[in-house]
Parts: C-alpha cells; sequence; structure tokens
C-alpha cells in the first residue's frame, strides 16, 4: 500500500483545485464560444415566386408569322410559344420545317419559312456584314466557309440539331473535326445571330 508524504499531499490537493477551478473558470464564468448555428429558411420554390420576378428572354421573329417582331418570353420558352407570341404563321408558312419543341435563349432569331422554299433552299438573308449564319444556313451555305467541306458542313447541322443552336462562333470547337484554329479562321466569316 501507498502510503503518501504530507509534501505529495499537498501537492496533489493542489493539482486538484487547479483543475476545480480551471473546470469551474471554464463552463461557469466564461461565455460559450461555440460557434451558433443558424438556419435559413429555405428559398420559396420557382412557382411560388411573383410574376415579376421570372426571367426575361428576347427573341425576334421573322419570316411567314402575322406580326413579325421582336418578344418577351419567359426563360424557358419554345420555338412554337415565340411564333404563338407572333400571331401565329401565315397560311403558306412552312413550320415543320423548323424544330418547334427547340429552346429558345436570349437574342435568338427564329424565321418562319415559307411552303414554297424548296427543300434544301433558304429563304434566310444573310447578314448585313455578310457573314454566315451557322444557327440557320444550310449545309450547302455552310460549305462556303473556308475550310469547311461537306462533311464538316453535315457535322454543324447534326451537332446544331442535337444540341441546340451555337451561343458563339467558339461552339464550333464542339463539332467533331473542327478545332481551335479553323474556329479562328471562321470568325470573321460566320456568325451566330
Amino acid at each position: 500500500m501507498f502510503v503518501f508524504q504530507r509534501r505529495e499531499l499537498l501537492g496533489a490537493l493542489f493539482l486538484a483545485g487547479l483543475l476545480i477551478a480551471g473546470l469551474l473558470l471554464r463552463f461557469v464564468l466564461l461565455p460559450d464560444n461555440e460557434p451558433e448555428i443558424v438556419l435559413e429558411q429555405a428559398a420559396e420554390p420557382a412557382e411560388q415566386q411573383a410574376p415579376g420576378e421570372e426571367k426575361k428572354i428576347v427573341v425576334h421573329v421573322a419570316g411567314a408569322v402575322k406580326n413579325p417582331g421582336v418578344f418577351t418570353l419567359p426563360e424557358g420558352s419554345r420555338v412554337f410559344e415565340a411564333i404563338a407570341k407572333a400571331g401565329g404563321a401565315l397560311p403558306e408558312a412552312n413550320v415543320h420545317a423548323l424544330n418547334l419543341a427547340e429552346a429558345l435563349f436570349d437574342g435568338r432569331k427564329i424565321i418562319v419559312p415559307s411552303a414554297n422554299v424548296q427543300e434544301g433552299e433558304s429563304e434566310v438573308m444573310p447578314p448585313q456584314d455578310g457573314r454566315i449564319n451557322i444557327n440557320n444556313a444550310t449545309a450547302a451555305q455552310l460549305e462556303e466557309l473556308p475550310g469547311i467541306g461537306p462533311a464538316r458542313a453535315g457535322a454543324i447541322v447534326r451537332e446544331r440539331e442535337k444540341n441546340g443552336p451555337f451561343r458563339q462562333i467558339e461552339d464550333l470547337a464542339r463539332v467533331s473535326g473542327i478545332g481551335v484554329k479553323t474556329v479562328e479562321a471562321l470568325r470573321e466569316y460566320a456568325t451566330v445571330h
């Protein structure tokens, strides 16, 4: 059995006193420094937002429609909704030449062709600066671009139909066989508007 000497007993009591004083100081006298957890209220679902808060896009509808012009639509609208906003298609319109279910983006131009336009032709007027619009040009028109032959023109059309319109010229790089150098060479000859 252990026998404590007076000096050891006083040392043990002193250490026990320090421990008790430290615990009192930490838990009773000092404020709690734990970070406060604040739960934020979840945002309201989109369907409960005020109508004025809905994001809008602006599109240009031209061609064989009753009221061609520039229209504001809710974000996520489709081509058929833009045509309806323009008063609907004229009797001679060939709306099935368009992808009516295509999602629209801000700044998009939709040209509704007439039924008297033959397959492969386009009534689309080239931009005033002479550049070719890669979002609505036919494969034959795309072949007029430098470095674009039938295979690349077909690949551009397929990519556009599969993944939607090009938002900028740089998006041509997503087409297989078209690299950064080709995109740079096409910059002055092509447009997306």
